[in-house]
């Protein structure tokens, strides 16, 4: 059977491995390094921003929470659904527009340009956010592939990780933000098949969905229930706990660093939204069935899982022929490397671009900084590999950690410098320092990843208040809060305020060119796109 599985795998490695070369032919210069060059295809943008974005937790996280905790986990997709939508909505078009005008490269490098920041102060936080989180978030990575390897191979967690790590890091280095995104697009493409497959076959070996729910609510009724058998304030905040991933979606800068290499701005509004959103409703309901019906199996006696994040690679190895299981957990090690291939070229980004070459000031060539960025990549995933070695291992709750730290750092200071002209350079920089030291104080000492009562003092009663919350859901509308006022008792520069005003104004409809049916048929977001690129504003 692992031969077998051997097999089918090797097969798709293979295939990364000639896109990561195909890839380097393109990557000479930083811009195609980090961004493509801002010339990939709307079609593979789109699916790379959700190929890196539900990485292992998808694969293994989501369906282990929705093994344990049953019909109530289904509200984290209903989080991320809504999350997604929110990203193409609120940051994609409008970060894109800006970043053509600053030629901005990463996230930092808008940021700092939009509110015109001489300090270093901005650049330097969020260099110090990249790094701890996303090192954080590369190390769930790397446990949700050491857990596949092992479940797949028959090896330890630990020589999995190992194993992850050796692959992800060849082709980031190799390749690049192409080797990146053509990866992804058939990383996303395997994720969806199997997602697709798993649960249609876990229904026919249960025998129904009705016998499956039978056999589920003999072993606890509570996994029935959408809200785990709470009422009241309690059920309310069961459902937030689960949903409050939709504002993480905010500040993921892997995710919305593709908004800013697509071509062309306007289509991150309909086909942008349609691809994601199709993409994104398929993938979480299979990852779910395949959790739920994953603990049906089990308590039939059909499933042997040892661990519930590895149901879905144990459900491919019961359920299917080898070769075919060599592909599904192709297919899972596809989702932790699309994020992790993300992850490691953000982090490398922030200490080679933002810190080396931005805050310190040392002049190196473009194809100099590249092979610097390549060395970041390499050092960053084995500080990656300890923390994934070290870890709790436990993916679900790597992964919120991680994406909070990232939602509270970069979220609130996004939103606000894409949609309000007059936040400034002050806010953003008490704000970003807040969420940083917050996060790591409140979910590294004090809670971890969620609110709980058990904490000492103060916040084991804010704790109970919240008991199960994720710590960054409310730690997102504090930090907006303290931006917002603290950009109220400052002020931006003139000069700011109006490129602002300049790019996001109301753009007349001209009846020469086109009919006012015409013009009206499309978002203002897509209008100011088409004022902007005629005038060369993008």
């Amino acid at each position: 059977m692992n031969t077998e599985i051997l097999i089918g795998f090797l097969f798709y490695l293979a295939l990364l491995a000639y896109i990561g070369w195909w890839a380097n032919k393109y990557t000479k210069t930083e811009d195609q390094y980090f961004v493509g060059g801002r010339k990939v295809h709307v079609l593979a943008a789109t699916l790379s921003d959700k190929a890196s974005d539900f990485s292992g937790w998808l694969m293994l996280g989501y369906p282990g929470s929705a093994f344990k905790a049953g019909l109530g986990a289904f509200w984290a997709a209903v989080g991320c659904l809504f999350g997604t939508l929110a990203d193409y909505v609120l940051i994609g078009p409008r970060l894109r527009i800006y970043a053509g005008k600053f030629r901005a490269i990463t996230v930092p490098d808008y940021l700092e340009a939009r509110l015109k920041d001489d300090t270093k102060m901005i650049r330097i936080l969020s260099a110090l956010i990249i790094l701890i989180f996303m090192t954080a978030y590369v190390a769930a990575q790397f446990t949700a592939g050491g857990k596949t390897f092992a479940e797949g191979f028959g090896i330890s967690d630990n020589a999995g990780i190992i194993l992850t790590v050796i692959i992800l890091t060849a082709y980031v280095i190799t390749g690049g933000f192409f080797a990146v995104v053509w990866t992804d697009v058939v990383q996303a493409m395997f994720m969806l098949l199997t997602l697709i497959i798993v649960p249609f076959l876990a229904l026919a070996k249960i025998g129904g969905f009705d016998k499956a729910t039978q056999i589920i609510a003999q072993a606890d009724p509570t996994k029935l229930d959408p809200f785990g058998g709470a009422t009241g304030w309690a059920a309310i905040i069961f459902a937030i706990g689960y949903a409050s991933w939709i504002v993480g979606y905010l500040g993921q800068p892997h995710i919305v660093t593709r908004y800013m290499s697509v071509e062309d701005p306007r289509k991150l509004r309909r086909p942008g939204i349609f691809i994601s959103g199709t993409w994104t409703i398929i993938v979480l309901w299979g990852a779910f069935f395949a959790g739920f019906l994953g603990f049906a199996m089990h308590q039939a006696g059909m499933l042997q899982v040892s661990d519930p994040e590895k149901v879905i690679p144990a459900m491919a190895v019961e359920l299917m022929p080898g070769w075919l299981a060599g592909f599904v957990i192709a297919g899972i090690i596809s989702a932790v490397m699309s994020t992790a291939d993300s992850q490691l070229l953000v982090a490398s980004s922030a200490i080679a671009r933002d810190f080396y070459h931005k805050v310190l000031g040392k002049e190196v060539g473009k194809k100099q900084m590249v092979n610097i960025s390549r060395v970041v990549v390499a050092v960053v995933a084995l500080v990656g590999l300890w923390f994934a070695l070290t870890g709790n291992k436990v993916v679900y709750e790597m992964v919120a950690t991680a994406w909070g730290g990232l939602a509270v750092g970069f979220g609130p200071i996004l939103v606000l410098s894409l949609w309000w002209k007059r936040v400034t350079k002050e806010g953003a920089i008490v704000g970003m320092a807040y969420g940083l030291v917050s996060e790591v104080i409140l979910e590294a000492k004090v809670y971890g990843w969620a609110f709980n009562p058990d904490a000492p003092g103060i916040f084991g009663t804010i704790g109970s208040w919240f008991n199960g919350v994720p710590v960054f859901f409310i730690n997102f509308f504090i930090t907006l809060f303290i931006i917002i006022v603290v950009s109220l008792f400052t002020k931006p520069p003139e000069d700011v305020v109006k490129l602002h005003e300049e790019l996001f104004k109301k753009v007349p409809i001209e009846t020469g060119k086109k009919s006012i049916t015409e013009t009206r048929a499309k978002s203002q977001v897509e209008n100011v796109a088409d004022f902007l690129i005629e005038r060369g504003l993008a």
